[in-house]
């Protein structure tokens, strides 16, 4: 306990030296900087707005992949030069995508920032797109779609991904299907990242310690010409189910996979607060029921997801799935009933916080929630606001959004269970 203590202590000695996040922008690419004088680290991180609001089944996976390939070499930094002067700076520079955004993150340390932020900016701006380095990343791809298909947490993933936002862009593949990743050109993800570097496409957050008249200045000079482009916000819409369902995919394995979705408050919403409280209760319960007391899984799990058109879930593996999803059913219909104890609530409420803290520690992660607050629509503002939002959740409000959204499951089952009574997933 002591030593859990300390590292809280430290983490709010940190968060204290750091200032408020406040944006300007530059020729209209809005900028978030938070400037944080307890280290000498910098985070900044490029976003492209829309995810997979912006693609199509054809273009599955071209942000990502377009993204991986221009970071291995740009004009003003051919690749032997450009990995050369990252290791000597200490200068990570990464890329992902997700299915509401996608973005290229940097890390370095202050007196290397303006060397550093030369290379990121290239990389978004003179990208080389070389024919080697294009094969070599659709091969990784590639490889990576085949082997999820062989592990069935990720396979399972997917699947329920697909069922539940059926006819909704989340069911686009963010990272690519084998048919799409195989058909880019390099001439195609060069003219598509291109496009993309727009003011309208883009979000650019930065935390650590520098200035506002250090980063614009940097910005003005890698950006201050960049086209405006005629992006305009378009969030995925909710999902709502009228019946529940159970997709079975037959495989021989020794237990049986399963999870199931249903809808829940977007993202920064009023309500994700009581919905996270009720997630974080949910988990819980089940380990509570599924494996301590009945011994029916060593793998039962529930919560709430982060998706700006957002789900909660249950899953679990298990020799009987029919008996453990009724028992698991029975938890969610006790959210629904029950209202949790002010003990509970306000347990429940001191282990966010803490976890908040422990999780925003880093310059990284704190760019990383700014960001997601913004794209999501809530506002960037709204996510150091996270701490008194939660404080103002009651029992009543986690007891109403649960029995607002929980409903109508939609499942995904990957085994081969000699017998299944279906009611206990379409309840």
């Amino acid at each position: 306990m002591k030593k859990i203590i300390i590292v809280l202590l430290a983490v709010f000695s940190v968060a204290a030296t750091a200032g408020e996040a406040q944006s300007f922008d530059v020729n209209g690419l809005k900028i978030i900087f938070k400037q944080n004088s307890a280290t000498d680290i910098i985070a900044a991180q490029m976003y492209f707005r829309g995810g997979t609001t912006v693609l199509n089944n054809r273009l599955a996976g071209i942000e990502g992949f377009a993204l991986q390939v221009a970071r291995k070499a740009t004009t003003n930094f051919p690749k032997e030069k450009m990995n050369a002067a990252l290791e000597s700076m200490n200068t990570r520079i990464s890329s992902s995508s997700t299915m509401d955004y996608s973005n290229l993150s940097m890390l370095c340390v202050k007196d290397n920032f303006e060397r550093s932020w030369d290379i990121f900016s290239d990389i978004l701006l003179n990208p080389s797109f070389e024919s080697d380095d294009v094969e070599l990343v659709r091969e990784q791809i590639l490889a990576n779609i085949k082997q999820s298909k062989d592990n069935p947490d990720a396979y399972l993933r997917n699947l329920i991904r697909k069922a539940f936002y059926l006819d909704h862009p989340y069911e686009i593949d963010v990272t690519g299907t084998m048919e799409s990743v195989s058909g880019f050109s390099g001439g195609e993800l060069k003219s598509y990242l291109k496009g993309r570097v727009t003011a309208s496409d883009m979000l650019l957050v930065v935390v650590g310690n520098t200035t506002v008249a250090e980063l614009r200045e940097l910005v003005e000079k890698s950006f201050g010409e960049l086209p405006k482009g005629n992006y305009r916000p378009v969030l995925p819409p909710a999902v709502q189910h009228d019946v529940p369902s159970l997709k079975i995919v037959k495989r021989e394995l020794p237990t049986n996979y399963i999870q199931g979705y249903f809808p829940a408050p977007a993202f920064g919403s009023e309500e994700s607060y009581a919905m996270s409280i009720a997630g974080s209760i949910l988990r819980d319960r089940l380990f509570e029921e599924v494996r301590t007391k009945r011994n029916l899984s060593y793998a039962p799990s529930g919560g709430y997801g982060g998706s700006f058109s957002n789900y909660g879930y249950i899953y679990v593996t298990a020799v009987e799935p029919d008996t453990t999803i009724k028992v698991m059913q029975a938890e969610l219909k006790r959210l629904q009933d029950e209202m949790i104890s002010e003990k509970e609530l306000k347990d429940k409420i001191s282990v966010f916080i803490t976890r908040y803290y422990l999780g925003n520690e880093t310059n990284q992660s704190q760019a990383s929630l700014l960001a997601r607050y913004e794209l999501s629509g809530a506002g960037y503002e709204t996510a150091e606001k996270f701490i008194g939002n939660l404080r103002k959740v009651s029992a009543k409000e986690v007891q109403k959004v649960c029995k607002k959204y929980i409903h109508n499951l939609q499942f995904v089952l990957i085994g081969n269970p000699p017998k299944l009574n279906t009611a206990a997933f379409l309840m």
